[in-house]
C-alpha cells in the first residue's frame, strides 16, 4: 500500500511540476514517414511552438532537454527539477509561431544521465545552442 502511495505522489508530483510555462519553448509533435523497406531509417521532423516571431531562422542550431525529478529514496521527498541536455536538433524550416528541425547529435550515452526513453519527446524543452 505504501508503495502505491509513493508512486501516486510521484506521479502527481510529475505532472505537477513539469508543465511547461509560456515562455518555454519545446517540442510540440514528432512526425516521421514509415519505413518501406528493412532496415531503412527515416528521418524525423520535429515541431517547435517557436518560429521567426521568436528569433528562430533556418540553420540555427537547438539544445534539447529533458525536464526530470530529482528524488530522494531514503526520504521519500522530491529534492527539485533539473533539465538534462540530451540532444542537438537543426530548424530546417521556420515560420511565424512555429518551426520544424531534424537530429544533428544525440548527446554521448557515457556522458548523459538516463533520461528514459532514447529519442526527442513532444514536451522536450529546446533552446538555441550555445556553440552553433
Amino acid at each position: 500500500m505504501r508503495f502505491v502511495f509513493i508512486l501516486s505522489l510521484l506521479l502527481l508530483s510529475f505532472t505537477l511540476g513539469f508543465r511547461a510555462s509560456a515562455a518555454d519553448f519545446y517540442v510540440t509533435s514528432v512526425i516521421r514517414d514509415v519505413p518501406m523497406s528493412k532496415g531503412e531509417i527515416v528521418p524525423k521532423d520535429y515541431y517547435i511552438n517557436a518560429g521567426v516571431n521568436n528569433g528562430l531562422q533556418e540553420g540555427v542550431v537547438l539544445d534539447v532537454r529533458r525536464k526530470m525529478i530529482t528524488y530522494d529514496n531514503i526520504n521519500s521527498r522530491v529534492i527539485g527539477n533539473t533539465a538534462i541536455k540530451i540532444a542537438k536538433i537543426k530548424v530546417i524550416h521556420s515560420d511565424g509561431n512555429f518551426s520544424i528541425a531534424r537530429m544533428v547529435k544525440w548527446n554521448e550515452r557515457d556522458k548523459t544521465p538516463l533520461a528514459g526513453y532514447d529519442g526527442v519527446m513532444i514536451g522536450d524543452l529546446i533552446e538555441v545552442a550555445s556553440n552553433q
